[in-house]
């Protein structure tokens, strides 16, 4: 427990109340803050790894839109935020597929894709959203690992 004594020192102490050598407790101090210096350090560089596949795989796939419409839907975007892939897809209406459920076996197949499946185990997520013709946003799913691996 961590009390303060009239000589404004702190002390850690025992239940039995026997003094820390303080020369331990500085030790134990100064290696924990430099863990967490250094566990945020590794964070932060997964972090702007993961921001850079995304921004590459979204580059990769709008330097290629509109794709070709497959039934009524058709791929017209894609850009990144942060470690995230943002995919806009038109819905043109009466396809033989309802959206509902072209999200869930474009989410499937995302996570089932040999090429994808590196990219989420380092942090970076899919967003698809299918919109309607005039914008308004009919459905949305986000891709993980997390998500995958809640398919399985």
């Amino acid at each position: 427990m961590l009390l303060l004594n009239p000589s404004k020192k702190f002390y850690l102490k025992f239940i039995q109340d026997q003094p820390v050598n303080q020369t331990t407790t500085k030790k134990w101090l100064i290696a924990t803050i430099g863990l967490f210096v250094l566990g945020g350090c590794a964070s932060h560089d997964q972090q702007m790894a993961a921001e850079s596949l995304a921004q590459s795989r979204a580059a990769a796939i709008d330097s290629k839109a509109p794709y070709p419409k497959i039934d009524a839907y058709q791929i017209t975007q894609a850009y990144a935020s942060k470690n995230t892939v943002k995919l806009n897809i038109i819905y043109g209406g009466n396809g033989r597929v309802k959206p509902t459920t072209a999200i869930k076996t474009a989410s499937a197949n995302y996570c089932n894709n040999a090429e994808l499946i590196p990219l989420f185990k380092h942090g970076v997520n899919y967003l698809i959203t299918i919109r309607d013709v005039s914008g308004r946003q009919l459905v949305s799913q986000t891709i993980s690992e997390e998500y995958c691996d809640s398919l399985k």
